[in-house]
């Protein structure tokens, strides 16, 4: 659910910017650009979303965000899950069985890796992340009113969750997404403080973020939620955090330009994007072919861009027909 009813611009902006970096990172393995990409492109979708979250007032509203949750995330993620079976079926003349009990072990486990060994997930666990991520910040929101409070329950638990996966992981990314809402938490608390429409707050804030931000990434900190990597969790969390402030108050700035305004309509379907990513055939099909990183990265970049264009034209035909 949402505060408002017009979508924020910047907001877009800051989740293209995000999206296509992340579609860059999954081929840049090592250096500062890696570095800079997972600094803060995952935890700025949390972020953002606490941030522009309509608060859940009574018990009846939190069943309905949950029911709503469940069709539009949950079961997406699964579905994406079946359909890069489906590919692997064709692609690789797969055992049909075994494709059917590695899609059920990808939807229960909901990440890559881990001990089930799993490589069938992608990036829905994202998905699952968000869903039971946004359950618990909406829930403990409920529960506890006053934010001072609620924070302090959100950063206990996000603790315990990194603890938690540097033992063991849970099914359901449901580790990540008692970080992940603490991510949310940030968000909600940027929002009613008008961190963004405060210039002199912004400004000095921004400053602050941007040398901070600097300063890790100098140093090779970076966290990767999907792989439960969180050197140094408490100042790489901080590092998201400012990270996304930085790029946020850039995202404003690059609205003014005509050059580069023209990129919020990637912000605006980051979840086509994501699931034309998961589906672009990269790992089962012409991976193998591309041995430069950079190379590899420019050209996923390209092919999950033109699929995001083909669908978009798709809905717009389809949508044309019903008037």
């Amino acid at each position: 659910m949402s505060r408002k009813v017009e979508r924020i611009a910047w907001i877009d902006m800051a989740k293209a910017i995000a999206i296509l970096l992340m579609i860059v990172g999954h081929e840049i393995n090592s250096g500062g650009v890696r570095s800079f990409i997972f600094s803060f492109h995952m935890p700025l979708f949390f972020i953002l979303s606490g941030y522009t979250a309509h608060r859940v007032m009574a018990w009846h509203e939190l069943k309905r965000v949950i029911f709503k949750l469940f069709k539009r995330i949950w079961l997406l993620a699964a579905l994406m899950i079946g359909l890069l079976g489906v590919e692997n079926y064709f692609l690789h003349s797969a055992n049909i069985m075994m494709i059917f009990k590695l899609t059920l072990a990808g939807i229960f486990w909901g990440s890559n890796g881990g001990p089930l060994g799993l490589s069938n997930v992608g990036v829905m666990w994202f998905l699952f992340a968000y869903f039971w991520a946004r359950i618990f910040f909406d829930l403990v929101r409920l529960i506890i009113k006053d934010d001072r409070y609620n924070g302090i329950a959100f950063a206990l638990v996000a603790y315990g969750g990194y603890l938690l996966s540097q033992k063991m992981w849970l099914p359901q990314a449901l580790d990540i997404a008692l970080v992940a809402a603490f991510f949310m938490w940030v968000g909600a608390i940027l929002h009613e403080r008008n961190f963004f429409n405060d210039s002199n707050v912004e400004f000095y804030g921004v400053l602050i973020a941007l040398v901070f931000w600097l300063l890790c990434m100098q140093n090779g900190l970076y966290l990767e939620l999907s792989i439960r990597s969180y050197p140094n969790f408490v100042i790489t969390f901080l590092e998201a955090v400012a990270g996304t402030i930085v790029v946020c108050y850039l995202s404003r700035g690059l609205l003014t330009s005509k050059l580069t305004n023209w990129l919020v309509v990637f912000g605006r379907n980051t979840m086509i994007l994501l699931c034309v990513h998961h589906l672009d055939l990269y790992w089962g099909g012409w991976a193998k072919l591309v041995s430069w990183s950079w190379l590899a990265a420019l050209l996923r970049l390209g092919i999950d861009i033109f699929g995001l264009l083909i669908v978009l034209l798709v809905r717009k035909m389809i949508a044309s027909r019903q008037y």
